[in-house]
């Protein structure tokens, strides 16, 4: 089941300017997954990659200007295919195709893809198990898997609690919070060899709503921010400060 409904999706993709390319590295996890990705995937223009949860399709872009790839995305709604269909076209990318629908219900064939990408995406879902297995059968052997999601644990949840009262509320009931730790990833069980897990990614200014917060407290708040929000600190893969779990596995 899973945990947003389209009034959150339609909200999200409605707040995401176009054109949407990740370069926009003063969020520090699209720096930090942008090397992972050039660390583990090789250049390949006959390969066919498969973003799930693809709105607005900035890494659909990304994998097709860096490594050449043909790329299909996936997306719940109708709103978010046509706006990530958008945005591959402002950005001149060709030979896509965009796939709309529950992931768990849509056909997408067995072992097709040679790299599919997964970022933000699982973490809405009450059984992620059953969806990280349909990634897995999507994939050709010998094929890359990278799956993350945001961490709302540690420093950077208990900052966005204190800043904004309505946190919780709006959080915890769109998130599975029990998958959002290092383990998760180490122990999962999908036939693949794992290459790389650990958290990324610092202190994350980005994250927090301010909104709602009287002036005194802003001031406060930028205060502590000048301290965090350091380049080094951001960068440091602490489980305790960082904002972000990714996963790179190899299918057997």
């Amino acid at each position: 089941m899973q945990l947003t409904d389209q009034t959150y999706w339609e909200r999200y993709l409605n707040n995401i300017p176009l054109p949407a390319k990740v370069e926009n590295f003063n969020i520090i996890h699209f720096f930090v997954i942008s090397n992972i990705l050039k660390k583990y995937l090789v250049p390949n223009k006959d390969a066919l990659a498969l973003e799930v949860g693809c709105a607005p399709g900035r890494w659909m872009v990304f994998l097709a200007e860096n490594f050449g790839y043909h790329v299909d995305g996936c997306e719940l709604l109708q709103s978010g295919a046509r706006k990530t269909e958008e945005n591959l076209k402002l950005c001149k990318i060709e030979n896509f195709n965009i796939y709309t629908g529950d992931f768990l219900e849509l056909n997408l064939g067995k072992e097709r893809y040679d790299v599919i990408i997964s970022l933000g995406f699982i973490e809405h879902f009450t059984s992620p198990d059953l969806v990280i297995k349909k990634h897995v059968d999507l994939l050709k052997r010998g094929g890359i898997l990278i799956i993350g999601w945001p961490k709302f644990t540690g420093l950077n949840y208990f900052v966005a609690r204190q800043v904004d009262k309505y946190a919780d509320i709006k959080l915890i009931p769109n998130h599975n919070l029990s998958i959002m730790n290092k383990n998760y990833l180490n122990e999962l069980e999908i036939n693949s060899k794992k290459l790389f897990v650990n958290t990324i990614g610092g202190f994350e200014p980005g994250f927090f709503d301010l909104s709602r917060m009287p002036k005194w407290g802003k001031c406060i708040f930028y205060m502590i921010m000048l301290i965090f929000s350091n380049e080094l600190f951001r960068k440091l893969n602490w489980s305790f400060c960082s904002r972000y779990l990714i996963g790179v596995y190899k299918k057997e």
